[in-house]
């Protein structure tokens, strides 16, 4: 597909006093978007949601979502916070060494859609102030490499006083596509410490700390205590994040995902992370909305799989 200029894309895709486009840094396109009710920033690489700032009073005015000061804003490199899209596997590449050999190629870590250039479209502003856009991605040379050459995939953004994301994935090939994906969701918070997670009661995880044993959540809600890395395999209820010293909560609602990934590097593996600031830890808590593992798509040929988000803060 055509590379979409700026110009293009203001021409076509632009909605005045909601909707414009900006290349703040060489081959970065954004989209800026206000409403009533919010704002937010989407990078075309990666379909990549940066900043969502709701208006609403008791947390109104406070971004919801987390980027490091240190992350690299630049082509081809994977943005740290906000909202990562992850496709077509969850951190290391399950069958990866098999494309490797046969294709010389090496599978990035969460899949190439992160780091993808997307099409734009579709923009539509609604009578009641909600902006929606569609952002699309389709096969490219570095995908068919890693033996993904027949499938299209949408992500779509609504804004509003709530923030909707929602990815669909069609199989176009001839054969089975089997695939992992996430929104890997990067929550702002004020202590990480006094924050809480409710939700998980019950629900059997992956412990990738400690050798990926898999462990039962006990406690009704889940405290911060130290580094975690956690996929809560099967589990498809809201979620309700406390950020306890900013008295408010975000809650999560999911739709299509069976998968929930809890993360946080904490001060042990925040030194590891050239993106991101020795106290960027204290500041951010993932809670990623996932199909992974037990839980990884097989999409028969034909077929489209959604799955969808839903923030509120209140």
């Amino acid at each position: 597909m055509p590379t979409q200029t700026l110009a293009d894309l203001t021409a076509k895709f632009a909605i005045r006093d909601h909707l414009s486009f900006h290349e703040d840094q060489p081959g970065m396109v954004q989209m800026r978007i206000v409403t009533p009710a919010s704002e937010a920033t989407i990078y075309l690489q990666g379909a990549h949601l940066t900043r969502w700032t709701p208006r609403l009073s008791g947390g109104g005015g406070n971004d919801v979502l987390y980027l490091s000061p240190k992350s690299a804003l630049a082509p081809g490199k994977a943005i740290r916070g906000g909202v990562p899209v992850l496709f077509p596997w969850f951190g290391d590449r399950w069958n990866g060494k098999e494309y490797d050999v046969a294709h010389g190629t090496k599978s990035p870590s969460h899949g190439f859609a992160r780091t993808s250039v997307w099409t734009v479209a579709r923009t539509h502003l609604t009578p009641d102030g909600e902006v929606q856009v569609t952002l699309s991605l389709e096969p490219s040379e570095l995908s068919a490499s890693l033996g993904y050459s027949s499938f299209h995939v949408t992500m779509e953004f609504r804004v509003a006083a709530q923030l909707h994301q929602e990815m669909t994935v069609t199989n176009r090939g001839a054969e089975p596509m089997i695939f992992e994906q996430g929104l890997h969701s990067y929550f702002a918070v004020a202590d990480v410490p006094a924050a809480r997670l409710d939700g998980l009661r019950g629900s059997t995880y992956l412990d990738k700390r400690d050798n990926l044993i898999r462990k039962v959540q006990r406690e009704s809600q889940f405290a911060f205590t130290r580094d975690v890395d956690q996929v809560h395999v099967h589990t498809s209820e809201p979620l309700t994040l406390y950020d306890t010293a900013a008295t408010r909560s975000i809650q999560i609602i999911k739709t299509g995902s069976q998968t929930t990934v809890i993360w946080n590097p904490w001060s042990v593996l925040t030194p590891g992370l050239p993106d991101l600031p020795e106290d960027g830890w204290q500041h951010f808590i993932c809670v990623e909305t996932v199909n992974a593992a037990d839980d990884r798509i097989t999409l028969q040929p034909g077929a489209s799989y959604g799955m969808a988000a839903t923030l509120r803060v209140l």
